[in-house]
């Protein structure tokens, strides 16, 4: 079974994805300046705390000057750890166990961590002076003052957890409703192909008729599409119309060899004929017989020709032969229908060529060519043959000098069965597949073919064919003509 692939649920799951991937980098960005923003703003609070506590520090009013913590309008959190005490070392205030903790020698205050009963605190050393009577004629007398507070810093972290939550929730309500929106959007989007569906449904083998949508051709990303359907259906509708128009000729030239043998064989029986009488119709038969097995033959050489190499043996070892042989061949096989119309038959070629193709084929394929050429040509005229050979590439040519191809004939010379006679003449001999099937070949081969008329007079087939270059003697240049 396929599995089928939703590109709306495609789209609306990447664009999800990527926002959720936003979302835990900015949530991670946010955890890390909010646990900055929280532990800045604590660090402030427990400085405002410690200095409560250095301003708690009173004089004791005793005669050595001592001081004493009086806690009197101080507010500290419920859970605070702290200690006071004096440069003697006596503890002035305390509250809970904090650890000892040695003040920086810069002055400045210092921060620690630290795991009190499983907790994790956060404390303050601060190191400031206390002058007691400040009034006296020897300016008071100084007091060195280290105070170690702490409190626990489980805040900080339950300050940051409630902002990622608020995210988290934010982001789940943003998919949520980025999924609704992306499925609508992206249904929307693609109702341009969806319409584009339907018309190509109504697409059948009666009925070739496609008119893409507007929305179609106005979408930048549907033209490419729209205008391969147009193409590929157009292809597809006069591939169509040849094989039809194939079929209709086959029949109709199988018909008609097939009338005349049937006549021929009914007028013999229609009475007694002398042996002499019997041995020209049979004859006449046997050429007629002989025709339609030509026909036939050329008919199923068409048929393998235009198969796709694919469906040739892969284990076959690729076939190439000598472009210069098969012209060489070609003018030994033409050369007694040149001798009886007298037609010179001149052939130049500049250096050898090696093609893709089987000898057999590459045979047919020049001698076909040669043949409509000296079948078009007049008594006494010319057929030149050149070939010549650029890179990858060779080019063979040949030029008659008879009436050339009437303008509306050139697009159809190609095509099976076509003769350029609406009548259909059999005066003009052949089966009309002959330059169908040069044309198969070349296609084949991955080459090309085209004929034209030349200015001078008379038509001109040209052929190009991947090649390789063979190394040759010098210009060639031989010539037939008959005696």
């Amino acid at each position: 079974m396929t599995r089928s692939i939703s590109i709306t649920r495609r789209l609306t799951v990447a664009v999800l994805g990527l926002e959720l991937l936003s979302a835990v980098i900015l949530i991670g960005a946010i955890t890390v300046h909010e646990r900055h923003i929280q532990l800045r703003a604590f660090d402030s609070a427990l400085l405002g705390n410690a200095k409560l506590l250095m301003g708690a520090v009173q004089d004791s009013e005793d005669e050595a000057d001592n001081v004493l913590l009086d806690m009197r309008g101080v507010h500290l959190g419920r859970d605070a750890v702290f200690s006071v005490e004096d440069e003697k070392g006596r503890i002035l205030g305390s509250s809970g166990t904090p650890p000892h903790l040695e003040p920086q020698s810069s002055g400045e205050p210092a921060f620690y961590n630290i795991d009190i009963n499983r907790r994790q605190y956060r404390f303050l050393v601060l190191h400031g002076i206390r002058i007691v009577d400040p009034g006296e004629p020897n300016g008071g007398t100084p007091h060195s003052i280290t105070i170690v507070y702490g409190a626990p810093a489980g805040r900080i972290w339950h300050e940051v957890v409630e902002a990622i939550r608020f995210f988290a929730i934010a982001t789940a309500i943003l998919l949520s409703v980025t999924a609704l929106v992306m499925a609508w959007l992206v249904r929307k989007a693609l109702s341009p192909v969806n319409e584009l569906a339907r018309e190509a449904e109504r697409i059948s083998s009666s009925d070739w008729h496609f008119d893409a949508p507007l929305s179609a051709r106005e979408t930048v990303e549907l033209q490419p599409l729209t205008e391969a359907l147009e193409a590929a259906l157009t292809r597809l509708q006069r591939s169509f119309e040849q094989q039809r128009r194939f079929t209709s000729d086959a029949a109709h030239e199988l018909k008609t060899d097939v009338a005349i043998i049937k006549s021929s064989l009914q007028l013999l029986s229609m009475r007694k004929r002398t042996i002499e009488e019997y041995c020209d119709g049979l004859e006449l038969s046997l050429d007629d017989f002989t025709r339609l097995e030509t026909t036939m033959q050329k008919m199923l050489t068409l048929a393998r020709l235009e198969q796709p190499k694919e469906s040739d043996d892969p284990e076959a070892a690729p076939q190439s032969c000598s472009l210069l042989n098969a012209i060489e061949d070609a003018i030994h096989q033409g050369k007694p229908l040149a001798e009886l119309k007298t037609v010179e038959i001149q052939f130049e070629a500049a250096a050898d060529a090696k093609i893709q193709i089987d000898s057999r084929d590459a045979l047919l394929l020049c001698s076909n060519i040669l043949l409509n050429a000296l079948q078009h040509s007049p008594e006494g005229t010319r057929v030149l043959i050149t070939m010549a050979v650029n890179k990858e590439k060779v080019k063979f040519s040949i030029q008659d000098q008879g009436e050339g191809v009437p303008p509306e004939d050139r697009a159809h010379v190609f095509e099976p069965f076509y003769r350029g006679d609406p009548s259909r003449s059999r005066k003009s001999g052949g089966t009309g597949l002959g330059l169908s099937i040069c044309k198969a070949i070349c296609e084949r081969a991955g080459g090309s073919i085209e004929i034209a008329n030349n200015p001078t007079g008379g038509a001109i087939v040209t052929v190009m064919l991947p090649a390789q270059p063979v190394a040759f003697s010098p210009i060639i240049s031989a010539s037939l003509k008959a005696q």
